[in-house]
């Protein structure tokens, strides 16, 4: 293989007692500044070496902790694809919790609980909402404490006729329920185990099996990455392969499973680095049936990521005003009122909404018929009275 030279570099095979180790390191960093240099154009650092099928299973096996005390915003465009007997989250909420930005926050570990802190916050461009003058609209939020957990869902007023009730509904949960933050394409290519932030690691307890030379590696020039490292099966009829990130974040950024010629499940095009670690910039994650017929499509962009103070950190945002909430624990309903200044707004918008929704009268034959009766007879009238000259 032509990188083995890479590998065996890192070996002890210098005596660094020997006088010759500097001449030979010397002539080892011209060769590498060389531009046909080998080293120039592959990994060479011990960090980056090229790991074996297992040592990269193993490394996936070790949760990766640096997005913790963290908060990321990103674009997110969904396809929906609802199949007869189910919907997914983004199914049943496609027009105001699937297309938007987004805020993704995920606190640190605590010895004092069990689950890790975290809030996920839609936002749209705002329709017209009567009593909200934001450009961008909170429609959907999630977060947890690490002890209760609050979801919110607006119901839009914009179009709103005034003949019906219109609240949007929260829910207060005990414990880590948060089904959007599960099917958050960012959380599915940030998080490994996303069982970690529920408090759980699903990797304790389990053996690790090696697969030997039933898996191979190899560094291929990934999009993303150009020293990514490809791992696929010897088996020349299984089309399985998993593209990885180097060293150290070992990151997914492309796997195929059972489909040859189908679309990728993870397909990362672009990285982003934030203080030396390197996240999704640009992807697009499918969670979608072989038939293609059920699931979700979500494509993002990541804006910016910045550090949080988790311990001072609004885990759970207050209720918009109108929001009727459910404490499952007792089913006890609650309602946020809008103030008075909302109210008016919403009362002015409905009245405007339902006359411009009012059926119009329309016109008849006969209306048409009674007015040209009335124009002859006035015709008539008019002939009668004229004023007539007398003849000389």
């Amino acid at each position: 293989m032509v990188f083995s030279a890479v590998f065996r570099a890192d070996r002890p095979v210098i005596d660094l007692g020997d006088m010759r180790f500097s001449i030979t390191l010397m002539l080892l960093g011209l060769w590498c500044l060389h531009p046909t240099g080998l080293l120039a154009q592959s990994p060479s650092s011990g960090e980056n070496q090229l790991l074996s099928a297992d040592e990269l299973r193993r490394a996936q096996m070790v949760p990766r902790t640096y997005f913790y005390g963290k908060e990321f915003r990103y674009k997110i465009e969904t396809e929906s694809r609802t199949g007869v007997d189910g919907a997914t989250f983004f199914s049943g909420h496609l027009d105001i919790a699937a297309n938007g930005v987004r805020t993704l926050a995920i606190g640190k570990p605590s010895p004092h609980r069990s689950y890790i802190p975290a809030r996920l916050m839609h936002y749209q461009e705002n329709p017209g909402e009567p009593h909200i003058d934001d450009d961008l609209l909170l429609t959907y939020f999630e977060g947890t404490d690490g002890r209760v957990s609050h979801d919110f869902l607006r119901k839009l007023l914009y179009d709103f006729e005034g003949r019906r009730t219109v609240n949007s509904s929260g829910t207060v949960s005990v414990g880590h329920v948060l089904p959007a933050f599960h099917q958050d394409p960012l959380v599915s290519l940030l998080v490994d185990d996303v069982s970690i932030i529920n408090g759980v690691n699903q990797m304790d307890g389990i053996e690790f099996v090696a697969m030997g030379d039933k898996l191979q590696t190899e560094w291929i020039a990934h999009k993303a990455d150009p020293n990514a490292i490809r791992m696929s099966t010897t088996d020349p009829d299984d089309p399985f392969y998993a593209v990885y990130t180097s060293q150290p974040e070992c990151m997914l950024l492309e796997r195929r499973l059972r489909y040859p010629d189908g679309p990728l499940q993870i397909d990362i095009s672009e990285l982003m680095i934030f203080d030396g670690f390197r996240y999704p910039k640009k992807a697009t994650y499918r969670a979608v049936t072989p038939d293609g017929t059920f699931g979700y499509i979500c494509s993002i962009e990541l804006l910016d990521i910045r550090e949080i103070d988790v311990h001072d950190f609004e885990w759970i945002p207050p209720w918009p005003a109108g929001t009727e909430w459910m404490r499952e624990k007792d089913r006890k309903r609650f309602h946020v009122p809008y103030s008075d200044a909302q109210l008016a707004s919403i009362q002015q918008r409905a009245l405007a909404n339902a006359r411009a929704d009012a059926p119009q009268p329309k016109s008849s034959w006969f209306f048409y018929l009674n007015l040209g009766l009335i124009g002859l007879i006035i015709a008539m009238v008019v002939y009668r009275f004229w004023p007539r000259s007398e003849p000389v």
